[in-house]
């Protein structure tokens, strides 16, 4: 079995029109929204090649500098590396370029013309900052989230008159803006989209899932998680999700460099155990619980976070900010902790009763 830098090292040399694009080139494109490619390429439509931006990003960045922004940055910067110079990768066409990320919001997008037949629109998923991250917890009890407005925005001005067989995608969040950037996009833009990839991304709202909106793409949408999903499980989905073998059994599996490869194809596995019992507890505290109390709780946390100078996942990493979080969570009313333990429950119980099933055997 082979990873994704395998992929590419076996495969780089065919171009587009040698072997059909695949489910593995879209994790490749849905990767590279990860990083940071202001200032190489451009906000509108003036396009740059991927050897051309490859060339410049690795002059502007090192590893180190991206390996502290996150997992997701790490494994982009490694697709990257291995692609921007294939025969596959490197004269496909990168533009508008779309970056926002302050304390309320985070959300970036780009824009692939892999070949004259085609485009591949990326979503990011959550980066480093808080804002991202409080976001992802909003679509408990809010839609639409600012990222999906902006989503649904961008998709709406970037495809042109001309182009057609559109694929929309992304990682994580990412996977979440695909879907709701097509279920909202112009009946114009509609119908040019031939598939959407949410890989290991959230679902949505029962209102949402069961809306006219989402019905209308349904049949191009393909939801992959791997055997080990957390995040692809959270909030509703249908069941009709493609599950395939990562190497990892715990939250790492989230990360798109542990999927297996059989050549060009993602192996397929079954649902894990685990992760079925987390599915199953998410639904029930979601079904036990209120938008209302949902949003309670998640702004408050967020909110002890923010008061506790917390604007990014690095910045729990220093001592003092990290007791500052404690004591602001410790200050939280009765019903809101209440709320908390209750989701806990619904949700850590089931990891810790699958490890004390392991500790025994």
């Amino acid at each position: 079995m082979a990873n994704i830098l395998k992929y590419i090292k076996d495969y780089g040399n065919k171009t587009f029109y040698e072997m059909a694009f695949n489910e593995v080139d879209n994790l490749v494109f849905s990767s590279l929204s990860y990083l940071d490619f202001y200032g190489i390429v451009s906000e509108n439509k003036e396009k740059i090649s991927i050897s051309k931006a490859g060339e410049i990003f690795f002059l502007k960045y090192k590893y180190k500098e991206v390996e502290k922004l996150g997992i997701a940055q790490k494994d982009a910067f490694k697709i990257l590396k291995e692609a921007y110079l294939t025969n596959r990768y490197k004269d496909v066409l990168i533009y508008a370029y779309k970056y926002i990320g302050d304390k309320d919001k985070q959300f970036s997008a780009m824009t692939f013309k892999v070949n004259k037949k085609f485009i591949y629109v990326s979503y990011e998923g959550t980066d480093h900052l808080l804002s991202g991250w409080k976001e992802d917890f909003e679509l408990a009890y809010k839609f639409p989230i600012e990222s999906q407005k902006y989503a649904i925005d961008y998709l709406n001005k970037t495809i042109g008159f001309f182009d057609k067989n559109i694929v929309i995608g992304g990682h994580s969040k990412g996977g979440n803006l695909a879907l709701v950037a097509s279920m909202y996009a112009k009946k114009s833009i509609k119908k040019k989209i031939i598939k959407i990839y949410s890989n290991d991304g959230p679902g949505l709202r029962k209102k949402e899932i069961e809306s006219k909106e989402y019905k209308s793409i349904e049949e191009k949408y393909i939801h992959i998680i791997p055997n080990y999903s957390v995040v692809g499980l959270l909030l509703r989905h249908t069941s009709n999700y493609k599950v395939i073998k990562s190497t990892r059994k715990d939250l790492m599996a989230h990360s798109i460099m542990t999927w297996q490869i059989n050549n060009t194809e993602l192996v397929l596995a079954d649902l894990s155990d685990l992760s079925k019992k987390i599915d199953k507890s998410v639904l029930a505290w979601l079904d036990k619980n209120d938008d209302k109390k949902r949003e309670k709780m998640i702004t408050t946390v967020f909110n002890a976070l923010e008061n506790s100078g917390v604007y990014n996942l690095n910045d729990l990493k220093n001592i003092k900010t990290a007791i500052r979080v404690i004591k602001n969570i410790r200050n939280i009313d009765k019903e809101t902790k209440e709320l908390i333990l209750d989701f806990l429950k619904f949700n850590i119980d089931y990891l810790l009763h699958d490890i004390k099933i392991d500790i025994e055997i």
